[in-house]
């Protein structure tokens, strides 16, 4: 993947220099931890139920059309949160969120169908939840439905997924530091839908299941919906929209649970936001 990267940076450079757009966000967030079974108390502050943890973040967008039809998002998002529940007892309460987004068409079937191609990358790190570091590389095709108000896809895609999780609260359960970390070749199956209701008002949903390639056994299952109004009024700049964004991970953490107990007492996360999108500047 790291060759990938290379071939797409070297490529999209030359066309990238003009025709860009930076975006800002701000917000609020929770981050919640649902299902949280701990009955044998280890470790001992960590109560079952449903953990939320509130904050801020604020994030740089960046988004770009190529003369070829090549389409550009890339997001880098700092969160700071309110961690009461210390379910990584030594967490620093700053986290990071950062994805890539490249598209272009294959092969246009006719007015409204399409067959594209993909690149998504993403990163995330320090997580309440005891993510340490998640990394997803990987690259795709599918086919694509578009009318005026209704976008549908179906895709497909290969790469690679590395997480890794935080050592806190596994030491606590037998596990040690040699025992938190697990990458390999994997597959992606996607979902994907849009509806514009009107010019100022759109749905987003997403769904994105993560197998391994060998037995197509489950890693990660990624659903996300975003609605977004493009706000016309003069408080804010003009272009400026108001987003709410529900993202909900659930993980497989059968592989690392090879102790008695679970390596941590959860298997998902949930992150909704609510947040101002902003444009900065635009190059011609």
């Amino acid at each position: 993947m790291r060759l990938v990267k290379i071939l797409l940076s070297s490529s999209l450079f030359a066309s990238m220099l003009f025709g860009l757009s930076y975006e800002m966000s701000a917000g609020v967030h929770d981050f919640i931890v649902d299902n949280i079974k701990n009955p044998e108390k280890r470790p001992s502050h960590i109560q079952s139920g449903t953990s939320h943890t509130f904050g801020l973040n604020a994030a740089l967008w960046i988004r770009h059309t190529s003369k070829e039809g090549i389409n550009l998002l890339a997001k880098a998002q700092v969160l700071r949160d309110r961690d009461k529940d210390e379910l990584d007892k030594d967490h620093i309460p700053v986290w990071f969120d950062f994805f890539l987004d490249i598209d272009g068409e294959i092969y246009k079937i006719n007015e409204h169908n399409s067959l594209k191609w993909y690149v998504y990358m993403d990163n995330r790190q320090n997580t309440v939840s005891c993510i340490e570091r998640e990394v997803r590389q990987h690259i795709g095709a599918g086919w694509q439905f578009k009318d005026k108000s209704f976008t549908f896809a179906l895709n497909g895609y290969l790469g690679f997924y590395y997480i890794e999780l935080d050592d806190d609260t596994p030491s606590t359960r037998g596990y040690t530091r040699n025992e938190l970390d697990n990458g390999e070749a994997s597959n992606v199956f996607e979902t994907e839908l849009e509806y514009r209701f009107s010019s100022l008002l759109f749905l987003h949903a997403n769904l994105k299941r993560y197998s391994t390639n060998a037995g197509f056994n489950e890693l990660e299952t990624n659903y996300k919906i975003h609605l977004a109004y493009k706000n016309t009024n003069s408080f804010l700049t003009k272009g400026s929209s108001l987003n709410l964004q529900v993202q909900y991970r659930k993980y497989n953490f059968n592989d690392f649970n090879i102790h008695p107990l679970p390596i941590v007492p959860w298997n998902n996360d949930s992150l909704v936001e609510f947040f101002v999108q902003t444009p900065l500047y635009a190059t011609d």
